[in-house]
């Protein structure tokens, strides 16, 4: 069975200026590896990437978006699917890497290692561009219409357990979605961080101070 860092790696080509929000862990670690650019907001917990993402296509929908997310943390938000097939934004691809295990915690399997169909749930749900993809070439076809079609997509990526041995470089947290806001900020020509200090003067926080 392929491995998710190969079907990422046939993502990179087609990616250009989307937005790509990441699952935990290993899907973080290879991907930033892959790509490693201010345009990624890294690490977002268990049920988050998806719905975040779809917050985001919302606000930007002119922008393409992307969610690389995982069985795990899919089946823990459900409600995101029916949201997306409700809300249809165009510019969103919603990527499930499907190992059929909490791999994370231990590799204990998911629904989907008994039947549980994801693709059949996006369907259902209203998002009828949904797909699954076995191969690499399969998921490089399903990605590529994914970033130059109207959607939403869908597309659950079947993938082997395992993470690629890579270099891993630890974003902090705060600093990375600083980083990411910002890269919204000077691509779109918009301001989204603003705080007054007491003195009434606007303050934007510095590199500094989100590397702890």
């Amino acid at each position: 069975m392929v491995t998710r860092y190969e079907m990422l790696e046939r993502l990179v080509p087609h990616i250009g200026d989307a937005l790509v929000l990441t699952n935990l862990k290993g899907t973080a670690h290879e991907w930033h590896h892959l790509h490693p650019e201010d345009s990624n907001l890294l690490y977002l917990g268990l049920g988050m990437p998806t719905p975040a993402a779809l917050g985001l296509a919302m606000a930007l929908p002119h922008r393409r978006v992307v969610s690389l997310d995982g069985d795990g943390s899919i089946l823990l938000d459900m409600a995101a699917i029916p949201t997306v097939g409700q809300a249809k934004p165009r510019n969103l691809t919603v990527v499930i890497f499907d190992n059929e295990s909490y791999e994370s915690n231990g590799a204990l399997p998911t629904v989907t290692s008994s039947g549980t169909d994801l693709t059949g749930v996006a369907r259902a749900c209203g998002i009828d561009k949904a797909c699954t993809a076995s191969s690499a070439e399969e998921f490089e076809a399903a990605v590529r219409t994914a970033l130059t079609t109207d959607g939403p997509h869908f597309i659950t990526a079947k993938v082997a357990k395992g993470t690629r041995k890579v270099p891993i470089t630890m974003t902090y947290g705060k600093y990375n979605k600083y980083v990411f806001v910002k890269h919204i900020e000077k691509t779109e020509g918009i301001q989204i961080l603003r705080s007054i200090t007491a003195t009434g003067k606007d303050y934007t926080p510095n590199k500094d101070y989100f590397s702890g």
